[in-house]
This record gives structure tokens, C-alpha cells and sequence, in this order.
């Protein structure tokens, strides 16, 4: 334990996750202290609309450049890293004039889908929603190849700030699914601003072409993002964004409102802090892996520490998740509470999980972790599908998913720490 403890208080990975964390813990701690106000002036049913906005534009935006932007981190050449994020950019570009026209014009069908009248009026804003938030992912995989942390950690600080404090002033003057969105929006377009006014990072994208790594050629060196992970990326959004559809078409728009919003603000840590880690981990173990070093005992290390981390707050919402939502969000939203004890253990492994979930990304190994999420996937939802047409309870369909979904994440950490003791595959 005392070594475990030294890596995480002296090494230069531990020195780096503290220059994220120290300025993603403003970003996670924005959305906590603005999420009381925002929640006594939207209903679930605002919630309800607003998430599955988020969910299909999500559902683009994380396979917008094929997921090209996260072999940035790979090549030892700063210039194919450079050529790498333009050909990120203008697939993003193609992508979002296509998918953009298609939901537009499509509106109407997909909002007597989802049986929610509101997401018609919210899709107009999809092709911003989508540019804006694949450009930042682009953005923020070149800061962290670029080892500039500080940077990376200020937008985490600025999107966190856009997002919540736009939902709160917006939702003063419309207290509306709306209001919700375009504050979303605002989290991905400010910190680009922010991005925009650093003349080295607007010389990434107008960077002077190299004729050494034109764009067929990086697209067919790294096929496997586009083939495989980016395939991955998408099957396990759209799983997501049809497990919310099938919530609302068996159990309306109340249920899919507070099982969104528990599931929200109780991931913001898990996204904060766990990308603040896999952010520095990925940067640091492609490195390794570059210089032919296995990482297994550094992941090993990571896992013990983010378990003692977790182990006592997601014990407390496990215990006492329903009182506590009841004071800190309002009594309209107790049931959210109980909802998040139920899903506590499910969320617990995903934290501890989730910061080294891009080790298939660095070794090569993307087609194995489909496969696994395809399982994951198929049970879930055949689970809900199932128990939706038999009118059970919602809360004991989560009692089946959380279950589920423990045990998908249980044996994704032991194959991760098996795959970890592994060489990177050839190309």
C-alpha cells in the first residue's frame, strides 16, 4: 500500500493528473453547486427531452472524425500527429453537413419515435451540437499529445462553466427543454473559443501540409479507428440513446426525466476525475508502449488507488442516495435518489474502470472490446425490452441492469489487466 501510495503522491504521472484534477475539480464542482438552482427551475419531463437531444447528437458527435483524434497520441513524429489532427477536422466538417441535413429533415419521423413532441423543435440546433462538440474532442486529444495539461484542464474549466451557468441564466428567462440545450452547447462552443485565441493551437489546424503523410495514408495506417473503434464508439452510444427510447416508451417521460438526471450529475465526477486520470494514463502508457515497456503493474497500481477513492462515497449513495437527493435537489426529485442507490455498485466499477477503458485503443486490441460491449449491450436492453412488456417496476429493471452491468465492468477490468501485461500488435 505505501508504494501504491508514493506512485500517487511523487511520480510525474501523479504530478501531472494533479495539474487536470486541480482544475477539473472546478469543473466537477460547478455542476454540484449550480444543479440545486437548476433543478428547482426545470421539471423531469425538461430533462427528459433535453437528454435524448444530447443522446443523438452524442450519438454523431463520438464517431464525427471516425475517431481519427485519438491516434494522435500514437505516432513518435510530431508532424503525423499534426496531419493526423487536420484529416480529424475535415471528416468532422463532411460529417456534420451530412448527419446535420438528415436529423433536420427527419425531425418530424424521429419525434413521433421518441413519443416526445419537444425533441423536433431541439433538433435544429444538432448540426452546432455535433461540429462543436467533435471539434473539442479533436482539441482536447492534441492538448494532452502536446502534454499540455494546463490547457487541457482550463477547457475542462471553461465547458464546465459555459454548460451549467448557461443552463441556470437561460433557465431564467426559459425554464424549457431549450434552455437545457443551447446550455449544453454553450460547454463545448466557449472552450473552443478558448482554444481559438492560442495562436499555437490555431496553427495546428492551419499547419502547412506534409506531403509525407497525406490523407490515404494516414487513413489507411490507422483503418482500425475508423473500421473498429469508431464502430465500437457508436454502437455503444446508440445502445445508450435506445435504452432511454425504450424508458420513455414503457415508462414515460417522468421515469426517463429522473433516471437521466441521477445518471447526469452522478457520472460528473466519474467524468471529471476519471478523464482527468486517462487523459495523463494515455499520453504516459503510449509512451511506454513506444518504447516497448508492458504497463501491467502501472494499472494494476491505478486500480487499487481509484477503489480506495470510491469505495466510501459510493457506499454513502448507496445507503442514503434518496434522503440526500431529496435535500440537495429539491423533493420532485427523491426518486431520483432511489434510483441512484439502486445503480450505486453498477456506477462504482464504472469508475474504476472507466479511466483505463482506452487500453485496447493503445494495444491494438479495439475488435476484442467491441465484441465484449456488443454482449453488454444485448443483455441490457433485452433485459428492459423484456421486463417493459411484462409491466414490471421500473426500480426492479434497474435492480436487472445494475446488476448486468457490474458484472460486464468486473470482467472488463480483469481482461483489461490481462491484456495490460501484453506487447502493442504490429500493424
Amino acid at each position: 500500500m505505501a508504494r501504491i501510495l508514493t506512485y500517487f503522491t511523487r511520480s510525474e504521472f501523479a504530478r501531472n493528473v494533479g495539474v487536470m484534477f486541480s482544475g477539473n475539480a472546478l469543473a466537477l464542482l460547478l455542476p454540484f453547486l449550480l444543479a440545486p438552482l437548476i433543478s428547482r427551475i426545470y421539471t423531469p419531463e425538461d430533462f427528459a427531452s433535453y437528454e435524448l437531444f444530447v443522446k443523438l447528437v452524442t450519438l454523431v458527435a463520438v464517431a464525427a472524425s471516425l475517431r481519427f483524434e485519438f491516434a494522435i497520441l500514437l505516432p513518435k513524429e510530431r508532424d503525423e500527429a499534426l496531419a493526423i489532427t487536420r484529416l480529424c477536422f475535415r471528416v468532422l466538417i463532411w460529417v456534420t453537413l451530412i448527419s446535420g441535413t438528415a436529423f433536420i429533415v427527419m425531425r418530424g419521423p424521429i419525434s413521433r419515435l421518441l413519443n416526445n413532441a419537444d425533441i423536433a423543435h431541439l433538433l435544429w440546433l444538432f448540426p452546432v451540437g455535433v461540429f462543436s462538440l467533435g471539434a473539442l474532442n479533436i482539441m482536447n486529444q492534441y492538448l494532452i499529445r502536446d502534454r499540455s495539461f494546463k490547457e487541457a484542464s482550463l477547457a475542462k474549466i471553461t465547458s464546465a462553466a459555459g454548460n451549467n451557468v448557461g443552463k441556470y441564466g437561460l433557465g431564467l428567462f426559459m425554464a424549457n427543454p431549450l434552455g437545457l440545450t443551447i446550455g449544453h452547447i454553450l460547454g463545448a462552443v466557449i472552450p473552443l473559443a478558448f482554444m481559438a485565441r492560442l495562436k499555437r493551437l490555431r496553427r495546428v489546424v492551419l499547419h502547412k501540409r506534409d506531403e509525407r503523410y497525406g490523407a490515404t495514408a494516414l487513413m489507411r495506417k490507422y483503418r482500425d479507428f475508423p473500421l473498429v473503434n469508431s464502430t465500437h464508439a457508436f454502437f455503444q452510444e446508440g445502445q445508450q440513446t435506445l435504452l432511454l427510447a425504450l424508458i420513455s416508451a414503457y415508462y414515460g417521460e417522468l421515469a426517463l426525466g429522473l433516471f437521466a438526471f441521477s445518471l447526469r450529475y452522478l457520472r460528473v465526477p466519474l467524468v471529471v476525475f476519471g478523464t482527468s486520470i486517462s487523459q495523463v494514463l494515455n499520453e504516459k502508457w503510449a509512451r511506454d508502449l513506444n518504447e516497448g515497456k508492458r504497463i501491467r503493474q502501472s494499472v494494476i497500481r491505478v486500480l487499487l488507488g481509484l477503489t480506495a477513492l470510491a469505495i466510501i462515497p459510493f457506499t454513502v449513495l448507496f445507503f442514503f442516495g434518496e434522503p440526500i437527493f431529496a435535500f440537495v435537489f429539491g423533493e420532485r426529485w427523491a426518486e431520483a435518489g432511489l434510483y441512484a442507490e439502486i445503480m450505486a455498485p453498477w456506477l462504482f466499477f464504472n469508475f474504476t474502470v472507466s479511466p483505463i477503458s482506452t487500453i485496447p485503443i493503445l494495444l491494438k486490441r479495439q475488435g476484442a472490446f467491441f465484441r465484449i460491449a456488443v454482449v453488454a449491450a444485448i443483455l441490457s436492453l433485452s433485459a428492459l425490452w423484456y421486463m417493459g412488456l411484462e409491466g414490471f417496476a421500473f426500480t426492479e429493471v434497474l435492480w436487472v441492469l445494475t446488476f448486468i452491468n457490474a458484472g460486464i465492468m468486473v470482467y472488463i477490468m480483469l481482461w483489461l489487466i490481462h491484456i495490460s501485461g501484453l506487447s502493442r500488435q504490429q500493424d
